[in-house]
């Protein structure tokens, strides 16, 4: 006869297994995603320890997978862009149940265009530049303003010294 102790499988089940600490940003992106490349530029300028997951190079189990889908509070299929379903044959994401939607996704790391950043307990999937901000709730104060950092995050040169440069911010 097993016995269980509720209270430790109640704790375990709290834990997760994607580990997470509030000094540490994780950074999940696909290199095929254009915005997933732009705010990665604002990720390691941060002051945070950065954990980059390109799932491009590097897979995501399953059960991590389903505990950020938890953690920003969304359907699995809701992480994954819509339109790019479609060019892959998939009808509508939401239809499918979740173990074939993490073969999909595995086999079609492109379908994450919205880049999810993590940070302690916190989790946003990033559908704009500023999303990535707002959860950061910095005023890129804590950026580095390096020329290396602002070229390749394509950041605006505030400091005045080129005349030369467009006011616009390229994304």
């Amino acid at each position: 006869m097993v016995i269980y102790n509720y209270q430790i499988l109640n704790d375990l089940n709290k834990m997760g297994v994607l580990a997470t600490d509030d000094k540490e940003l994780i950074y999940i992106y696909s290199n095929q995603s254009n915005l997933g490349k732009k705010v990665l530029a604002y990720a390691q300028s941060s002051d945070k320890v950065l954990r980059a997951i390109n799932i491009d190079k590097e897979k995501i189990s399953d059960t991590i997978w389903l505990e950020i889908a938890d953690m920003v509070n969304k359907p699995l299929a809701e992480l994954f862009s819509p339109e790019l379903t479609d060019s892959h044959g998939i009808d509508n994401a939401l239809d499918y149940n979740t173990d074939d939607l993490l073969k999909i996704v595995n086999k079609n790391p492109s379908l994450l265009q919205y880049p999810i950043a993590i940070n302690g307990k916190k989790a946003i999937s990033i559908k704009d530049r500023y999303d990535f901000f707002k959860f950061y709730k910095k005023d890129g104060s804590n950026f580095d303003k390096s020329p290396e950092a602002i070229k390749n995050g394509e950041h605006v040169d505030t400091t005045g010294d080129d005349d030369d440069l467009d006011d616009t911010i390229n994304f």
